[in-house]
């Protein structure tokens, strides 16, 4: 039988995946490629990255979505070929398959409990949507119309491929959160996670376009959504601190997905020098701080998400 997420996460601590476009690189993407494309090109990768944060441990696996919405796609060469609603549907299918090689008889939302874990852990597959790319006024010109319309094919094709929940995320302006979230709410009554990207300042967190973890959650929760949070950006050793400001000013449940360390320009590519172990430690004084999920973001693999598993299983 079947769990909805909102259901699940009342009363205990969740553990989402990692990143994933670092896995793609070490997996050989091209610089001219894009993640999206590889649903396509090597749909056997995908399900072994997805496999592979299942088995570490991960209660939550996104789809390999994230550049899924038309605006995404139609900025790159690559992913002008793409059909947005073809990109999400064979996206779910790909951790539908991960999910199959895990547990054989795994419904949605209701994966068999790994024999080598207790507590008896459920399995679940999000609809990843990622910003546009696109910015609003006064930086660009985007608007509500046009975002919520993009928004509207994916989040379609992703229900239509049978994701258990959606997660919006590393959103740097509320307003593009919220057409996204609109945009879902109209098509689906399933769970819906947002998670914003910010930067620690001076006088606290803050998004690209000036937004406050207060402002998010106001705005989110008078917009329905289920869970809320933030993801990419900030490092783990800050996610405490942002993790306890939310926690001041939402009842919602509180996700928080940081990057593995800061950044490093190796060879052209950002190299991410944080251990598994050292990222496992930051986040549990995340959970402490009162976040009710975590997982990870750039630079951080099926490792890190097992030592994270690890940590959380030690604490009961």
């Amino acid at each position: 039988m079947s769990m909805d997420f909102r259901e699940y996460i009342k009363g205990r601590k969740v553990l989402f995946d990692g990143g994933m476009g670092s896995m793609l690189i070490a997996a050989g993407m091209g610089e001219k490629e894009i993640p999206e494309q590889w649903n396509s090109l090597y749909p056997g990768r995908l399900v072994d990255i997805h496999s592979a944060y299942f088995e570490a441990g991960a209660e939550v696996v996104q789809t390999n979505s994230f550049g899924g919405s038309g605006l995404k796609l139609s900025a790159s060469e690559a992913g002008r070929t793409l059909d947005p609603s073809e990109v999400n549907e064979t996206a779910v299918r790909l951790v539908r398959e991960a999910l199959a090689r895990f547990s054989p008889d795994a419904e949605a939302g209701s994966g068999e409990p790994d024999s080598s874990l207790d507590g008896g852990l459920r399995r679940f597959v999000a609809g990843d949507i990622g910003p546009s790319g696109e910015f609003f006024p006064p930086m660009g010109t985007l608007s509500a119309e046009k975002a919520k319309e993009t928004f509207l094919v994916q989040a379609a094709a992703l229900d239509r491929g049978g994701v258990d929940l959606f997660l919006i995320e590393t959103m740097y302006d509320i307003r593009e959160a919220v057409e996204a979230l609109r945009a879902v709410r109209e098509i689906s009554g399933k769970p819906v996670i947002v998670e914003l990207t910010f930067d620690r300042k001076p006088r606290g967190f803050f998004t690209l376009m000036g937004d406050t973890p207060e402002k998010a959650a106001e705005i989110l929760s008078s917009e329905g959504a289920d869970v809320i949070g933030a993801n990419c950006t900030i490092q783990s050793d800050v996610a405490a601190e942002l993790a306890g400001e939310f926690k001041k000013v939402t009842d919602l449940p509180i996700l928080i997905q940081p990057n593995a360390g800061k950044p490093e320009l190796s060879g052209g590519r950002a190299v991410y020098r944080q251990t598994p172990e050292e990222f496992a430690v930051d986040m549990e004084r995340v959970l402490d701080a009162g976040a009710d999920a975590v997982g990870g973001c750039c630079g951080t693999t099926p490792e890190f998400i097992r030592a994270l598993r690890l940590k959380m299983d030690s604490k009961g």
